[in-house]
Protein backbone atom coordinates (compact mmCIF):
# COMPACT_ATOMS: atom_id res chain seq x y z
CA UNK A 1 0.00 0.00 0.00
CA UNK A 2 1.06 3.64 -0.73
CA UNK A 3 2.30 5.69 2.12
CA UNK A 4 1.88 9.80 2.23
CA UNK A 5 4.01 11.21 4.36
CA UNK A 6 2.09 14.74 5.60
CA UNK A 7 1.91 17.20 8.14
CA UNK A 8 -1.02 16.86 10.55
CA UNK A 9 -4.70 18.02 10.20
CA UNK A 10 -6.17 21.11 11.98
CA UNK A 11 -8.58 24.44 11.51
CA UNK A 12 -11.18 21.29 10.03
CA UNK A 13 -8.22 20.91 6.92
CA UNK A 14 -7.08 17.30 6.02
CA UNK A 15 -3.26 18.83 6.82
CA UNK A 16 -1.83 21.85 7.70
CA UNK A 17 -0.06 22.12 4.43
CA UNK A 18 -2.36 22.93 1.30
CA UNK A 19 0.42 20.53 -0.86
CA UNK A 20 0.11 17.82 1.47
CA UNK A 21 -4.04 18.45 1.13
CA UNK A 22 -3.61 18.43 -2.57
CA UNK A 23 -1.66 15.02 -2.20
CA UNK A 24 -4.14 13.47 -0.57
CA UNK A 25 -6.96 14.56 -3.08
CA UNK A 26 -4.71 13.15 -5.84
CA UNK A 27 -4.59 10.17 -4.39
CA UNK A 28 -8.12 9.97 -3.72
CA UNK A 29 -8.38 10.80 -7.28
CA UNK A 30 -6.26 7.91 -8.32
CA UNK A 31 -8.42 4.89 -6.72
CA UNK A 32 -5.23 3.67 -5.32
CA UNK A 33 -5.18 2.31 -2.01
CA UNK A 34 -3.10 4.29 0.47
CA UNK A 35 -2.77 5.69 4.09
CA UNK A 36 -1.21 8.87 5.32
CA UNK A 37 1.36 8.90 8.29
CA UNK A 38 1.65 12.27 9.72
CA UNK A 39 4.62 13.70 10.88
CA UNK A 40 5.34 17.12 12.64
CA UNK A 41 9.09 17.74 11.64
CA UNK A 42 10.28 16.82 7.67
CA UNK A 43 13.82 17.53 7.91
CA UNK A 44 14.47 13.94 7.33
CA UNK A 45 12.85 13.91 4.54
CA UNK A 46 13.71 14.66 0.91
CA UNK A 47 14.55 18.40 0.39
CA UNK A 48 13.01 18.89 3.93
CA UNK A 49 9.63 19.28 3.05
CA UNK A 50 6.23 17.71 2.70
CA UNK A 51 4.18 15.96 1.36
CA UNK A 52 6.30 12.41 0.45
CA UNK A 53 5.04 9.54 -1.45
CA UNK A 54 6.62 6.19 -0.06
CA UNK A 55 5.37 3.30 -2.73
CA UNK A 56 6.68 -0.35 -3.27
CA UNK A 57 10.24 0.89 -4.89
CA UNK A 58 10.61 4.06 -4.62
CA UNK A 59 10.39 8.07 -2.47
CA UNK A 60 8.39 9.99 -4.37
CA UNK A 61 9.05 14.16 -2.95
CA UNK A 62 6.62 17.21 -3.96
CA UNK A 63 2.91 17.09 -4.70
CA UNK A 64 3.57 17.83 -8.53
CA UNK A 65 5.87 14.90 -8.87
CA UNK A 66 3.24 13.19 -7.32
CA UNK A 67 0.95 13.64 -9.64
CA UNK A 68 3.12 12.83 -12.45
CA UNK A 69 3.69 9.63 -10.31
CA UNK A 70 -0.16 8.49 -10.41
CA UNK A 71 -0.52 10.09 -13.86
CA UNK A 72 2.36 7.29 -14.63
CA UNK A 73 -0.01 4.44 -12.86
CA UNK A 74 -3.04 5.39 -15.07
CA UNK A 75 -4.73 7.73 -12.95
CA UNK A 76 -7.00 10.03 -14.83
CA UNK A 77 -6.91 13.14 -13.05
CA UNK A 78 -8.32 15.23 -15.69
CA UNK A 79 -11.35 13.03 -16.41
CA UNK A 80 -12.81 14.50 -20.14
CA UNK A 81 -10.22 17.25 -20.59
CA UNK A 82 -8.76 18.38 -23.74
CA UNK A 83 -5.47 18.96 -24.03
CA UNK A 84 -6.04 22.88 -23.97
CA UNK A 85 -8.08 22.39 -20.70
CA UNK A 86 -5.07 20.56 -19.69
CA UNK A 87 -2.64 23.47 -20.36
CA UNK A 88 -4.85 25.57 -19.07
CA UNK A 89 -5.23 23.70 -15.80
CA UNK A 90 -1.01 23.68 -15.34
CA UNK A 91 -1.68 27.50 -15.48
CA UNK A 92 -3.81 27.55 -13.10
CA UNK A 93 -2.19 25.58 -10.43
CA UNK A 94 1.40 27.50 -11.11
CA UNK A 95 -0.78 30.98 -10.48
CA UNK A 96 -2.60 29.66 -7.34
CA UNK A 97 0.81 28.20 -5.94
CA UNK A 98 3.21 31.15 -6.30
CA UNK A 99 0.69 34.06 -5.52
CA UNK A 100 -2.49 33.07 -3.63
CA UNK A 101 -0.93 30.31 -1.61
CA UNK A 102 2.04 33.30 -0.88
CA UNK A 103 -0.74 35.53 0.59
CA UNK A 104 -2.42 32.79 2.64
CA UNK A 105 1.81 31.73 4.30
CA UNK A 106 2.04 35.69 5.03
CA UNK A 107 -1.58 36.09 6.79
CA UNK A 108 -0.93 32.83 8.89
CA UNK A 109 2.95 33.32 9.93
CA UNK A 110 3.48 37.26 9.46
CA UNK A 111 -0.08 38.92 10.71
CA UNK A 112 -0.03 38.92 14.75
CA UNK A 113 -3.46 38.02 15.30
CA UNK A 114 -3.41 34.79 13.16
CA UNK A 115 0.17 33.80 14.46
CA UNK A 116 -1.13 33.66 17.80
CA UNK A 117 -3.62 30.98 16.68
CA UNK A 118 -1.50 28.95 13.96
CA UNK A 119 2.05 29.25 16.16
CA UNK A 120 0.70 26.71 19.09
CA UNK A 121 -1.14 24.79 16.55
CA UNK A 122 1.82 24.01 14.02
CA UNK A 123 4.69 23.59 17.03
CA UNK A 124 2.34 21.44 19.05
CA UNK A 125 4.46 18.42 19.10
CA UNK A 126 8.08 20.33 20.15
CA UNK A 127 9.02 20.43 23.61
CA UNK A 128 7.36 23.11 26.03
CA UNK A 129 10.62 24.31 26.94
CA UNK A 130 11.91 24.93 23.67
CA UNK A 131 8.72 25.54 21.60
CA UNK A 132 8.74 29.17 21.26
CA UNK A 133 12.22 29.26 20.53
CA UNK A 134 11.94 26.65 17.56
CA UNK A 135 8.70 28.84 16.57
CA UNK A 136 10.44 31.92 16.67
CA UNK A 137 13.37 30.70 14.43
CA UNK A 138 11.02 29.06 12.03
CA UNK A 139 8.93 32.28 11.69
CA UNK A 140 11.98 34.12 10.94
CA UNK A 141 13.15 32.17 8.26
CA UNK A 142 9.02 32.44 6.50
CA UNK A 143 9.71 36.10 7.21
CA UNK A 144 12.96 36.07 5.06
CA UNK A 145 12.14 34.09 2.67
CA UNK A 146 8.50 36.55 1.88
CA UNK A 147 11.22 38.90 2.02
CA UNK A 148 13.31 36.99 -0.92
CA UNK A 149 10.61 36.64 -3.06
CA UNK A 150 9.09 40.30 -2.95
CA UNK A 151 6.02 39.18 -1.37
CA UNK A 152 6.48 41.01 2.02
CA UNK A 153 8.10 44.38 0.29
CA UNK A 154 4.85 45.23 -1.09
CA UNK A 155 2.05 47.10 0.86
CA UNK A 156 -1.00 45.40 2.40
CA UNK A 157 -2.81 46.68 -0.73
CA UNK A 158 -0.45 45.74 -3.53
CA UNK A 159 -0.32 42.08 -1.72
CA UNK A 160 -4.20 42.22 -2.12
CA UNK A 161 -4.31 43.53 -5.38
CA UNK A 162 -2.16 40.68 -6.56
CA UNK A 163 -4.68 38.27 -5.35
CA UNK A 164 -7.46 40.14 -6.78
CA UNK A 165 -6.29 40.09 -9.95
CA UNK A 166 -5.70 35.92 -9.80
CA UNK A 167 -9.10 35.44 -8.47
CA UNK A 168 -10.60 37.77 -11.22
CA UNK A 169 -8.86 35.28 -13.62
CA UNK A 170 -9.80 32.45 -12.25
CA UNK A 171 -13.27 33.51 -11.62
CA UNK A 172 -13.55 33.55 -15.65
CA UNK A 173 -11.96 30.31 -16.28
CA UNK A 174 -14.90 28.60 -14.06
CA UNK A 175 -17.26 30.72 -15.10
CA UNK A 176 -20.82 28.60 -14.38
CA UNK A 177 -18.50 25.22 -13.99
CA UNK A 178 -19.17 23.47 -10.36
CA UNK A 179 -15.33 23.01 -10.69
CA UNK A 180 -12.28 25.19 -12.39
CA UNK A 181 -12.21 23.01 -15.62
CA UNK A 182 -16.01 21.78 -15.94
CA UNK A 183 -18.60 19.61 -14.71
CA UNK A 184 -16.08 17.44 -12.84
CA UNK A 185 -13.37 18.00 -10.46
CA UNK A 186 -9.80 17.53 -11.48
CA UNK A 187 -6.08 18.10 -10.22
CA UNK A 188 -6.54 21.75 -10.72
CA UNK A 189 -8.85 21.44 -8.03
CA UNK A 190 -6.88 19.67 -5.89
CA UNK A 191 -4.81 22.73 -5.49
CA UNK A 192 -7.72 25.22 -5.78
CA UNK A 193 -10.08 23.88 -3.22
CA UNK A 194 -7.11 23.56 -0.25
CA UNK A 195 -5.62 27.17 -0.89
CA UNK A 196 -8.95 29.01 -0.87
CA UNK A 197 -10.42 27.18 1.81
CA UNK A 198 -7.20 27.18 4.04
CA UNK A 199 -7.61 30.72 3.47
CA UNK A 200 -11.54 31.34 4.63
CA UNK A 201 -10.49 29.21 7.86
CA UNK A 202 -7.70 31.62 9.01
CA UNK A 203 -8.35 31.80 12.73
CA UNK A 204 -9.19 35.80 12.08
CA UNK A 205 -10.33 37.61 9.83
CA UNK A 206 -7.50 39.22 7.32
CA UNK A 207 -8.05 41.77 3.96
CA UNK A 208 -7.08 37.97 2.03
CA UNK A 209 -10.16 36.51 3.56
CA UNK A 210 -12.54 39.29 2.58
CA UNK A 211 -10.97 39.62 -0.68
CA UNK A 212 -11.72 35.80 -1.15
CA UNK A 213 -15.34 35.62 0.25
CA UNK A 214 -15.85 38.96 -1.92
CA UNK A 215 -16.27 36.84 -5.07
CA UNK A 216 -19.39 35.15 -5.63
CA UNK A 217 -18.37 31.94 -7.17
CA UNK A 218 -16.03 31.32 -3.96
CA UNK A 219 -18.28 30.23 -0.92
CA UNK A 220 -20.28 27.96 -3.20
CA UNK A 221 -16.99 26.47 -4.57
CA UNK A 222 -15.87 25.68 -1.54
CA UNK A 223 -19.22 24.15 -0.04
CA UNK A 224 -19.26 21.70 -3.10
CA UNK A 225 -15.20 21.24 -2.83
CA UNK A 226 -15.28 20.47 0.82
CA UNK A 227 -18.15 18.21 0.33
CA UNK A 228 -16.84 16.29 -2.54
CA UNK A 229 -12.93 16.31 -2.19
CA UNK A 230 -12.36 16.75 1.37
CA UNK A 231 -15.30 13.63 1.47
CA UNK A 232 -12.90 10.34 3.97
CA UNK A 233 -10.29 12.98 4.47
CA UNK A 234 -11.50 15.64 7.73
Amino acid sequence: MLTLITFPPGLGEPSHSPFCAKAMILLQMSGLKWRREDIANPSSMPHGRLPVLQTAGDIIPDSEFIQDWLTKQGADLFPSCTEEQKAIGHSVIKMVEETIRIALIHDRWLDDQNWAHIGPLFFAEVPRPIRKLIASVARRSVRAGLKSNGFVRLSAEQRLQKVENDLHALGKIIGTNPFVLGGAPTAVDATVLPVLSMIDRLPVETGLTRTIRSKDWVVPYLERGRSTLYAGLV
